[in-house]
């Protein structure tokens, strides 16, 4: 029960997010003994560390491109660790970019998902785009989508850019921006590529 009873910031410094404590989970490989860990190891430990409280059925695959790190959970029920609208993902994720940036600096970027969670809203947006866009080419008129965060907002415009019917543009502030979709011929000044 005093398990349970941990505040966030000892469970934090238990996994090496603060500065007070070193994170104690080991990675139970043979051969790796080496004293400098690279940032793959580091993210892996903590994300290891992380999952071992909340769910031993959880497990983690982290690859490295370059400067970027791709993290999947996977294993278990991964409901809880996606969180409603992905938002605990997001803050694992922040997280992580704490210890890697602790560790690092700035140089490295961590991705996180959870059994293709992210991976699936990211079809979603783009079905939600193409269906905005056919829906604009046959009634000649504007359509404002729900409102996005910017990573989504993004991948709008990013699929729509080179259309040759339609063209987006950004409106709104803070949680209420969104995209509108225009027909090309009628889009205000400064939309599309050229904003």
């Amino acid at each position: 029960m005093d398990e349970k009873k941990k505040s966030i910031d000892e469970l934090l410094s238990d996994l090496g997010v603060l500065e007070e404590a070193p994170v104690e989970v080991e990675l139970k490989e043979s051969g790796k003994e080496s004293q400098t860990k690279g940032p793959k190891e580091v993210l892996e430990e903590f994300l290891v560390g992380l999952l071992l409280r909340l769910d031993p059925a959880h497990y983690v695959e982290v690859r490295q491109e370059g400067n970027l790190l791709r993290a999947e959970v996977k294993g278990g029920d991964l409901g809880r660790f996606i969180g409603k609208e992905g938002r605990t993902l997001k803050a694992v994720e922040y997280l992580a970019g704490v210890v890697l940036a602790k560790h690092f600096g700035g140089a490295y970027r961590v991705v996180l998902d959870a059994a293709g969670y992210r991976k699936r809203q990211e079809d979603k947006i783009r079905r939600l785009a193409e269906e905005a866009a056919l829906t604009v080419e046959l009634t000649g008129e504007p359509l404002p989508l729900p409102p996005m965060r910017p990573s989504e907002r993004r991948i709008v415009h990013m699929l729509l850019k080179n259309h040759p019917k339609v063209t987006t543009e950004s409106h709104g502030e803070g949680e209420e921006r969104h995209v509108v979709v225009y027909p090309r011929d009628k889009a205000p000044p400064g939309t599309g590529e050229g904003a």
